[in-house]
């Protein structure tokens, strides 16, 4: 993909309209990475595909991959596929996407591998994954990730870490917490505002420490070794 282009773009009133701050931040912070989504795209525990239609006539070709038994309500996958042994040709994509899966894979190390294993040399992993979530999926939810257990388990797998930054600030964090865990911050309108507001303000006061959870860009090497 050239990376002249223009990114897609996403506007921060979907809050406005009860989208959780969460799914914003994780969808803001990988639109930020757009240049290294591209060619053929595996978007690995695909759900209801949120981010097909942003990089739609970017891409050559996505491919969503899912687990039968996940019990999402809309997912619609291309391939049925456990995570951890994908029935997919070695070098096969230039893009692994993968958002929010980690924690639900109770062996974290196969699900990087197999994410090596299909990528073409020189081809990139974007993953997201929870510091901070309630318990969700259960009982399928086994992990949360610092940055830097997200560094060691992608060196470990054979890749090259390009970048690990963190997804939304304590204030989103703190918003998103309250929209969970108080009613009274779940009632339209007040949680719209309550989540734009958290937002906005995480851009103006960040302590990416208490974070929402990490990203992660990652690279398969052009060579063997050269990690």
């Amino acid at each position: 993909m050239n990376k002249s282009r223009a990114a897609p773009r996403h506007s921060p009133t979907s809050l406005l309209r009860g989208e959780s701050v969460s799914d914003y931040s994780i969808r803001d912070a990988v639109l930020r990475h757009s240049e290294y989504v591209n060619g053929t795209v595996l978007d690995l525990g695909c759900g209801s595909r949120p981010f097909e239609g942003f990089f739609n006539g970017r891409v050559k070709r996505w491919v969503g991959a899912d687990y039968p038994s996940t019990g999402h309500p809309r997912a619609y996958p291309d391939v049925l596929a456990d995570a951890m042994k994908l029935p997919l040709a070695g070098a096969s994509f230039d893009t692994v996407l993968c958002t929010q899966v980690l924690e639900h894979v109770p062996e974290p190390m196969d699900l990087l591998r197999e994410t090596w294993r299909v990528l073409r040399p020189g081809g990139h992993l974007v993953l997201t994954a929870p510091q901070y979530n309630a318990l969700h999926g259960e009982p399928g939810d086994f992990y949360r990730y610092t940055k830097y257990g997200l560094d060691h388990l992608a060196k470990k797998a054979g890749f090259l870490v390009k970048q690990i930054e963190p997804i939304g600030g304590f204030i989103s964090l703190f918003t998103f917490i309250t929209t969970i865990h108080c009613a009274a911050f779940r009632i339209w309108p007040v949680r719209g505002l309550w989540q734009w507001l958290g937002w906005k303000l995480d851009g103006m006061f960040s302590r990416p420490k208490d974070c929402i959870g990490y990203l992660l860009v990652a690279a398969r090497p052009e060579v063997q070794g050269d990690v």
